[in-house]
């Protein structure tokens, strides 16, 4: 479920697994707003039904979209219907943590937060989605994408997004590849920095590809943080006790990827529309 109801912009500090100061999420009436337009402009204008609006992806997809209403409602209308194609027609509700699903969070490493205080959404790649579990991870995507933007500062400030790509996919293509990226593009993100690791110059040109045919989906700003670094590299943008365990860091004091996703989603502030 979604965490503690609020409405007055007046950030609460928390502790959050004894390593970090968890700021819970507040809202300014601006915000709140927004985020009832965007409602109604997906139920009225869309025909999308109300229990597919989730209020606390509805508030980060609002505030990610720095509150412009027309961009939010269309964020959010597309990523609804790529996950109908996906297994997903229900599509979000305010449940966050989905424990079928939790199986496929694997890719998603625990982490801490970035030199700047910013949550830091960290995902190992060389992975591939069997078509059977295609639904699964859909909802694990968004249980993790949910969790990172849980804290006042990384929602309103934006977050690091790091791509381990120094492992590259095994065997044949499923054929599912693009439809998994759109879903990736679809999330309403604003990151700070971009850093892709650990890329081989083959990987290296098969990314620029992706980017571009990202930019059609994706800001020119946003594309333009993009950087090519090595793990040590990415490492250096946060504190020793951030860096995700498997890279020799302490996963920001975190055990296991599902204790922290499901940690934090309880902590979401859910809107009071």
């Amino acid at each position: 479920m979604c965490g503690p109801t609020t409405k007055t912009d007046d950030a609460t500090s928390v502790p959050y697994e004894k390593s970090e100061a968890f700021q819970l999420i507040t809202y300014t009436e601006e915000e709140l707003e927004a985020m009832r337009k965007v409602k109604a402009a997906l139920m009225e204008e869309h025909g999308v039904e109300e229990s597919r609006i989730g209020l606390c992806f509805l508030a980060m997809n609002t505030i990610n979209s720095k509150l412009r209403v027309e961009e939010a409602t269309k964020k959010y209308k597309k990523l609804l219907d790529i996950m109908a194609d996906c297994g997903v027609p229900e599509g979000i509700d305010d449940d966050l943590w989905k424990p079928e699903a939790a199986y496929q969070l694997y890719p998603y490493k625990p982490a801490g937060v970035d030199n700047n205080g910013l949550s830091v959404l960290w995902i190992k790649g060389g992975n591939k989605v069997p078509l059977d579990e295609e639904r699964h991870h859909v909802q694990a995507a968004l249980m993790f994408f949910m969790a990172v933007h849980a804290d006042h500062k990384s929602l309103k400030n934006g977050i690091t997004f790091v791509i381990d790509s120094s492992q590259k996919p095994e065997g044949p293509k499923i054929g599912n590849e693009k439809k998994m990226q759109k879903i990736y593009q679809s999330f309403p993100l604003r990151p700070q920095a971009i850093r892709i690791a650990g890329a081989s110059g083959v990987m290296r040109v098969i990314i620029n590809t992706t980017i571009k045919v990202a930019s059609v989906f994706t800001k020119q700003k946003i594309l333009d943080r993009i950087q090519f670094v090595t793990i040590e590299d990415a490492k250096k943008a946060m504190p020793a006790h951030s860096v995700p365990k498997y890279v020799g860091g302490e996963g920001g004091g975190h055990s296991t990827i599902e204790e922290w996703v499901k940690g934090r989603l309880s902590l979401f502030t859910k809107p009071e529309l």
